[in-house]
């Protein structure tokens, strides 16, 4: 579950970055379309990040901790 701090966020800014971008160059093609285009890229995202942040998430978390005791 500490990885989920990174990967959800990571999901959120990439498929609205694929949405703007989507819709900026390449108006034609149809809504749906670039719906699933930019889901579909924010989930591979997402597992990407979700397996090469992991021990970076838990140093994430422990840093936050130890900040919020002091």
């Amino acid at each position: 579950m500490k990885r989920f701090i990174l990967v959800i966020p990571v999901i959120i800014i990439v498929y609205f970055f694929a949405m703007w971008m989507l819709n900026k160059d390449y108006a034609m093609i149809d809504m749906p379309i670039r719906i699933l285009i930019a889901a579909g890229g924010s989930i591979l995202s997402g597992v990407i990040t979700f397996f090469l942040m992991r021990r970076e998430a838990e140093n994430f978390v422990e840093a936050h901790r130890e900040r919020k005791n002091r």
